[in-house]
């Protein structure tokens, strides 16, 4: 194995006995479970009995085994992993078992998602695992149900409606025009889905009439929230939920419905990555957005929940104001570059508290020193594109660190790479994340294609990136897609 270059040791300024911590950590396996690795690969960088199980044979799964144990489905069947699309259908195979009770000690299993029908496996098997399970996740999870929490908590959030689907479908295009004063949103509100599919900008009655249509096409839905278009930058807060309270990060800009990343694709929502060096609000708005995860996390906690999850909000330039708009009761999209930015920093990532809420370790630490280290802001940003109904990769791009001549028009694949170390120069950039091989088939519906990772802030809005990330961003889109239609 590879050796990578963090030590939790560094972290000891923050937590003086973190050794004892992490060897009692470690004192049992874990396996990551999901289909895609790299997402979760953030413990492998300070516990030594971590190990990952995902589904696809990616170029980035080439570079992470060299780092540590990464067990691959399609390596032994590729038939069967072509048919997985769940952690339940997987585990339910015999194959998984098999390769479970293979293992000497077995580990505890860890999912991001939990369902019912996979805890209802999970224990037939006698398997150990952790994770949060719907009955607490789907307090939170569902839009409406979220709203009502903000609503109760007395929390900053925008003005919202639910209705029901048979009262909405006798409410007019006009009747909501006035009662949301002019543009609003409509978003399932007992459904998650995601933002290509769930959310409706409605700027004028045909938004409206096409919302209207999509919500006929399937109604496995009841409730349907309707909020007020405001206009600003789509931000997220990560919490933590802990033994000793609710540790936060700093707010992130999120890029939603960025043409390059679009290619063509309806804006409707679509998140595409994040850059945490951005910065257009104060410190008021970053205490606000702070206040409002620390509320939701100890509602979080009183119901059950452990570990990390995060806040949406829209930031209102115009008025100097923030609201909440969505929970995600797991770990969003905005995390892993946040936690490879702490680990640059010789800062514990959100994961070790994650891990260790889990475990149910009960540690001291210096809990306002720990919160006010990890507000950090960080010269980073990530960003992905849309397939666009791409049938297979074609072209072959390896995972890795990538630099781009702009003079002879040329892109130039410096080194294998897995973390924001390996860029060591600032024209470095990585791709990274699920980067398919060639020939290999890109699963219907997905949303984002791998992303980029840039050592710097990339950002002009949520909507709008710089020249020399768009150029890249757009260049690499047209290039897969023209490639798949030859």
């Amino acid at each position: 194995m590879k050796s990578h270059p963090y030590n939790p040791i560094d972290w000891k300024h923050l937590i003086p006995n973190i050794e004892e911590i992490v060897a009692e950590m470690d004192s049992q396996p874990i396996l990551s479970v999901g289909l895609a690795p790299y997402v979760r690969i953030i413990p492998a960088f300070f516990l030594k009995n971590f190990s990952i199980f995902s589904v696809k044979r990616s170029s980035d799964a080439d570079i992470l085994e060299e780092y540590f144990h990464l067990y691959v489905l399609e390596d032994w069947d590729k038939s069967f992993s072509d048919k997985v699309h769940g952690t339940n259908y997987l585990v339910k195979h015999f194959l998984f078992q098999k390769f479970y009770n293979s293992l000497k000690p077995k580990p505890r299993l860890m999912f991001n998602t939990i369902t019912d029908d996979l805890i209802g496996t999970l224990e037939s098997l006698h398997i150990p695992f952790f994770g949060n399970g719907p009955q607490v996740a789907n307090q939170t999870k569902y839009k409406g149900e979220f709203r009502a929490l903000l609503k109760k908590y007395n929390l900053s959030h925008p003005y919202a409606e639910n209705y029901n689907f048979e009262a909405f479908q006798n409410i007019s295009y006009a009747d909501l025009k006035e009662k949301f004063d002019g543009s609003f949103v409509i978003q399932r509100g007992d459904k998650e889905v995601g933002g290509n599919q769930g959310t409706f900008f409605i700027y004028n009655e045909n938004d409206f009439n096409e919302c209207i249509h999509a919500f006929n096409l399937k109604q496995d839905f009841n409730e349907i929230l309707v909020t007020q278009f405001v206009e600003g930058d789509s931000v997220s807060m990560l919490g933590c939920v802990t033994h000793k309270g609710i540790l936060s990060g700093p707010l992130q800009l999120q890029f939603i419905d960025v043409p390059e990343s679009l290619q063509g694709i309806q804006a409707s929502g679509i998140f595409f990555g994040n850059d945490q060096g951005y910065r257009s609000w104060d410190d008021a708005i970053e205490m606000k957005a702070q206040k409002i995860v620390e509320g939701i996390g100890d509602h979080l906690k009183q119901i059950g929940y452990k570990g990390i999850f995060g806040i949406d909000f829209i930031y209102d330039k115009k008025k100097n104001n923030i609201f909440a708009i969505e929970c995600n009761p797991r770990s969003p999209g905005s995390l892993l570059l946040y936690s490879l930015s702490l680990l640059e920093a010789k800062i514990p990532p959100l994961d070790f508290f994650h891990l260790a809420s889990h475990l149910n370790m009960d540690f001291d630490f210096d809990f306002e020193k720990i919160n006010s280290a990890l507000k950090l802001h960080a010269d980073y940003a990530h960003i992905s594109f849309s397939p666009k109904e791409i049938s297979s990769m074609q072209i072959p791009i390896i995972a890795g660190v990538y630099s781009y001549d702009k003079e002879k028009d040329t892109l130039i694949y410096k080194s294998a790479g897995v973390s924001l170390a390996d860029l060591r120069d600032k024209n470095d950039f990585l791709i990274i994340d699920t980067v398919p091989k060639v020939g290999q088939q890109i699963e219907r519906g997905v949303p984002r294609l791998f992303k980029f990772i840039f050592p710097y802030s990339i950002a002009k809005s949520s909507h709008e990136i710089e020249e020399r990330a768009a150029f890249l961003v757009d260049r690499f889109a047209k290039t897969i897609i023209q490639a798949d239609k030859k």
